[in-house]
């Protein structure tokens, strides 16, 4: 039976509650048959740290004292293994023996932070319990003597039951009091929900779920609603990019192929942050980036391990654009201006030049374009105007 009452194993449903979550927040490809993917997610959350190394030819993942004599920058250099299961205890030298994975650059893990906000919850809980118990107490009657007291009781039974009650004695009036509850029920319950509320909505923003909560009981504007969205992604980014560089060190020591990407929720979060990106340059630069470059921005995610920021990307975008909105020459835009034209433009009509000096015309008004790109519009269009 549940005791709200029982704080410790309340906490710790709520905990493994709140990590059963997390703990699909990324997903691992090719890894060993000896590290699951949820033993070593439990490792990195809940210890902030885990230690891969190979025992006897196998790769496995561990957790240990780590110490020893500290680097530069006052980082541990070993780490102590006691694992019964493999009959390996063992100190092993950090950079040599294996790889250390962080969960965060402080290998602080996710446990502390769900802790702190579900201790909250855990008390608010018996709160809310205890309010509900003092709703019930409306009323309070007292009694100065046992006959009375029997009197009172017998009234309230009949009451219960739905009896038409009457009261045969006037030493009943006499002897019984009656005191009105005069707390306020209501916003105490409201108080309380509300507080539940906004203790689990920022357990999840700090998780890097958008879950608002309203404090001013009325309606937000966008730009209050789009202003979480930058608080959501900094701690998740931090973890991803702990674990790439990991991954990255794994597979140059051991000749692994393992791969890590976002999962779950989290995964999506994140495939509709790019399409923003998309759709931002596409209204930049007039053009139609989404198709052809999609598979290219998606794969410099962090899971394919591509080095080319994404900005490098879209620029490389807006340039082959601008290269191929020309004659459709596979030679680069800025080539072909410098060779000089041996013979006039051919163009097939009119209307056709016309098209293409409007093209030109409207790049040029394009502010976004550098002094060397709007160099070989103005010098295509002082081309084209030379053919009319």
């Amino acid at each position: 039976m549940y005791d709200v009452k029982a704080k410790e194993s309340n906490l710790a449903q709520y905990n493994n509650y709140t990590m059963a979550k997390t703990l699909s927040m990324f997903e691992w490809e090719n890894l060993p048959e000896t590290i699951p993917y949820f033993e070593l997610e439990k490792l990195l959350q809940k210890h902030g740290f885990a230690f891969i190394t190979k025992v006897e030819d196998k790769l496995y993942a561990f957790y240990g004292g780590i110490g020893g004599v500290q680097d530069v920058y006052g980082n541990p250099t070993q780490i102590t293994i006691n694992n019964v299961a493999l009959k390996f205890n063992k100190t092993l030298d950090i950079k040599e023996d294996g790889v250390l994975i962080y969960n965060d650059d402080c290998m602080m893990g996710l446990l502390p932070l769900i802790t702190k906000f579900n201790s909250s919850l855990v008390e608010n809980d018996i709160n809310l319990y205890m309010a509900g118990i003092n709703s019930r107490m409306q009323t309070f009657l007292s009694a100065s003597d046992d006959k009375t007291k029997a009197s009172a009781d017998d009234y309230v039974k009949k009451l219960i039951d739905g009896d038409v009650s009457v009261i045969g004695e006037a030493a009943l009036f006499e002897g019984v009091k009656r005191q009105d509850a005069t707390t306020s029920q209501g916003s105490a319950f409201t108080s309380l929900i509300e507080f539940h509320q906004y203790v689990k909505a920022t357990l999840h923003n700090e998780l890097g779920l958008n879950s608002n909560f309203n404090m001013k009981r009325e309606r937000l504007t966008s730009g209050e609603v789009e202003s979480v969205e930058d608080t959501l992604y900094p701690f998740i980014d931090n973890m991803m990019k702990c674990r790439l560089s990991a991954v990255e060190l794994i597979n140059a020591k051991y000749e692994t192929e393992i791969n890590v990407d976002y999962g779950s929720v989290w995964n999506k979060k994140n495939r509709e942050m790019v399409d923003d990106i998309i759709e931002t340059e596409n209204d930049t630069l007039g053009g139609d980036v989404s198709n052809a470059n999609l598979k290219d921005l998606q794969n410099n995610s962090p899971s394919n391990g591509q080095q080319e920021p994404l900005e490098e990307s879209l620029e490389n975008s807006q340039n082959e654009q601008i290269n191929e909105s020309t004659n459709g020459n596979e030679e680069p835009l800025e080539e072909s201006l410098n060779e000089p034209l041996e013979e006039p433009l051919e163009i097939d009509a009119a209307e056709t030049l016309a098209q293409q000096i409007e093209e030109a015309e409207t790049m040029l008004k394009d502010e976004t374009l550098t002094d060397e790109d709007r160099a070989v519009w103005e010098a295509l269009l002082n081309e084209l105007k030379g053919g009319e």
